[in-house]
């Protein structure tokens, strides 16, 4: 891998930089042409099409979600990409610059949180897109920077008004303190969550059984994600 070139990937139309050396989807993308999760990636691209929606991407790595959904969703949607290690941001808004978004996609350098503060975020070797705010074995960590970190519940009032909202939650074991503190409250959720579950079994609290007592369905499990659709919205 350190002697692999970065470079351009193009598929579907959409336009990638890549980096195969320090991130395992930037590495997939190089090698296939395509994102790693298509399945559940396709998934949300039908849900999203041709509507106005409100897109909350949490855990945006390079954009392998991000530019997708923001070339998918119809006329006045917003993304909104939260990334908090700053080498990612970097990549995040050049392929959002490559691909002509910056009306459409905004940046959020922070991570999500039980509370507004700050936070330690540790770097894993070879994969900056697992970055986290838990705890990396010791032989995997190449190192930590502080981050700022927000609650959930700040970015309520970004989706009033749109016609869809949809949240990809991929943060690396940390879905608890992003879910349960709107979960306590119910005063927002969106309509649709596609949420990385293969981490299940390390939560101290059962998160799925939670979103369906708050009214979701699953609609899908493909690429150690689950899709979650509130029965309204079904």
């Amino acid at each position: 891998r350190p002697l692999l070139p970065a470079g351009e990937v193009e598929f579907a139309g959409i336009r990638m930089f890549v980096d195969p050396r320090d991130n395992y989807t930037d590495l997939r993308i190089w090698l296939d042409g395509q994102p790693p999760e298509m399945k559940s990636l396709a998934a949300l691209s039908e849900m999203v099409e041709g509507r106005r929606a409100f897109v909350l991407d949490v855990g945006a790595n390079c954009g392998a979600y991000t530019v997708p959904l923001a070339l998918a969703a119809g006329a006045g949607s917003r993304v909104v990409a939260v990334e908090p290690n700053p080498i990612m941001i970097g990549r995040l808004g050049h392929n959002v610059r490559l691909n002509g978004l910056g009306d459409v996609i905004r940046i959020e350098g922070c991570a999500l949180g039980d509370q507004t503060g700050e936070a330690v975020l540790n770097l894993k070797r070879g994969n900056y897109g697992q970055a986290s705010l838990m705890p990396i074995r010791p032989r995997q960590r190449v190192g930590s920077t502080l981050v700022p970190v927000r609650p959930l519940a700040e970015f309520a009032m970004d989706a009033a008004g749109y016609d869809l909202c949809v949240m990809k939650l991929d943060v690396e074991g940390a879905e608890e303190a992003v879910l349960n503190p709107v979960l306590d409250t119910g005063d927002w959720l969106p309509d649709v969550l596609l949420m990385e579950t293969r981490h299940a079994d390390d939560w101290n609290t059962d998160l799925v059984g939670r979103l369906r007592s708050a009214g979701f369905s699953t609609a899908m499990q493909a690429d150690g994600n689950t899709l979650f659709v509130l029965n309204d919205k079904a």
